[in-house]
């Protein structure tokens, strides 16, 4: 790949996605998924290298508008393509000739204007470029696909589509991204991700300037969060900031550890690890026991691992029902006794109740805590635990009031699961239990008499928090 080098200066991440290329392994590769990853450079340099590669072909870059091709992606390949490899450019029909009579053509979607597109009929080309694929309908790529290779030569590349990314909730993360991330892409495809961070071309004080980003923006464009989702009003944790509520905390050894569990198997035996200061709820870390070691055993051993000298306590909740006898264990065993007896050297203390508080209840004590921090009490997650961040995110209430408990069908295995509310169910139990007298307060009506002590403690200057 020293051809590259005429281009622009290319860093690892760049490398990897045109040594696929040229792999002659794919049909698809998508590259990105974050602002400022390098993806535009490498898609055009990409096609820049094809181009000398193999004389009399064509290649095509798409974008929404020719408009915002002219202001964004035109002006980046007038940086990096050498004028002496130029033949002629045709203003006009904004098609560039090189010298071996290879050919790029940048054409707008302009979906609006032409829904049944028209303009790639009797489109002949080697393969596209399509930029920012995440703002094209569906229709387009598949007429991409169909179109790709219809430029018959001599030296005949393999039919190639490229498309760079930012994340998105649309067709892109059903086709490409959730079938990347579950191991499930055609053979033939690629999803490499790219974020800023992976550029060393980007100075520091623009990545630090990027924190004052509202939060929502920040994760998913900057940290490249697929699985974060717009508010819409259906959320279950409704009063859920990730400004608010999403800080960095860590581990302090002399503080009790709070650990609470949800019996579930797939996608994964969840354990969240809390620490818990002045009322100040801490989800520190989480263990999410994966198939094959989504067993209890599994997951202890995990804790264990992590935290082998923790002396401070250990309090275990979760699930009331899984206090039950598990007939498939030793007669007296259930759930809770087996992490007992896996976790015995942290002497720990059973805080699991009767039953559990109604989800209807308790999800709108806990909303309450988070709107308002009723009863002083106040929680938070660490930044690290994304898959933390996106459960209370895209939690979702059903027309009871209750958590949607909707169920996705993985694709491997065909093995239905409950994709989001496992981490915030465990926190439920935990938040309830663990602030029993608050809860008590809150069912007997008492949200006024907080609010307004939180009130006045905050306007005399004594917040508690």
């Amino acid at each position: 790949m020293s051809n590259k080098q005429i281009l622009f200066e290319s860093f690892p991440k760049q490398d990897e996605f045109l040594e696929a290329i040229f792999s002659n392994k794919y049909n698809f590769i998508m590259y990105g998924g974050a602002i400022r990853g390098g993806k535009t450079f490498a898609g055009l340099g990409a096609l820049l290298l094809l181009c000398k590669m193999y004389p009399k072909s064509k290649w095509a870059v798409i974008r929404s508008t020719l408009q915002t091709l002219k202001l964004n992606t035109i002006p980046s390949f007038t940086k990096i393509c050498p004028t002496s490899f130029v033949k002629k450019y045709n203003q006009e029909m904004q098609t560039v000739t090189f010298q071996n009579d290879s050919q790029i053509i940048f054409l707008g979607e302009n979906y609006v204007d032409d829904k049944e597109l028209n303009r790639f009929k009797g489109l002949e080309v080697n393969g596209f470029l399509l930029e920012e694929v995440n703002e094209l309908q569906q229709k387009t790529f598949y007429k991409c696909i169909e179109r790709a290779g219809s430029n018959i030569i001599d030296k005949q590349p393999k039919p190639l589509i490229l498309a760079t990314c930012n994340p998105t909730n649309n067709w892109v993360k059903e086709l490409i991204y959730n079938k990347w991330r579950t191991d499930t892409l055609p053979n033939n495809w690629l999803y490499i991700p790219s974020k800023i961070t992976d550029n060393p071309f980007i100075p520091l004080d623009y990545l630090e300037s990027l924190k004052s980003m509202p939060r929502y923006e920040y994760e998913v464009f900057v940290e490249g969060n697929w699985d974060l989702q717009e508010r819409t009003g259906a959320e279950f944790y409704k009063y859920f900031s990730l400004d608010k509520h999403v800080k960095e905390c860590h581990y302090e050894p002399t503080l009790p550890l709070h650990i609470s569990w949800d019996e579930n198997v797939n996608p994964y035996l969840p354990c969240g690890i809390f620490q818990i200061a002045n009322k100040q709820v801490r989800l520190i870390n989480t263990i999410l026991g994966i198939n094959p070691k989504n067993t209890i055993k599994d997951v202890c051993n995990e804790f264990k691992r992590i935290y082998p000298a923790h002396a401070s306590g250990l309090f275990i909740y979760g699930d009331a029902t899984s206090q039950k006898e598990d007939v498939k264990q030793q007669k007296g065993h259930n759930f809770f006794k087996l992490i007992q007896n896996e976790l015995i050297g942290y002497k720990p203390i059973m805080r699991v109740g009767k039953s559990n508080p109604s989800v209807v209840m308790r999800g709108n004590f806990f909303n309450t805590i988070l709107f308002s921090n009723f009863g002083y009490i106040e929680f938070i997650i660490n930044t690290e635990l994304k898959d933390a961040i996106q459960d209370f995110t895209n939690t979702k209430e059903a027309a009871d009031g209750s958590k949607d408990k909707a169920k996705v069908k993985d694709a491997k295995s065909g093995i239905s699961y409950q994709m989001y509310g496992h981490i915030s169910d465990l926190t439920d139990y935990l938040i309830c239990e663990a602030f029993k007298t608050e809860y008590q307060s809150y069912q007997r009506g008492d949200v006024t008499q907080y609010v307004r002590k939180i009130g006045s403690q905050i306007q005399s200057g004594k917040n508690r928090l």
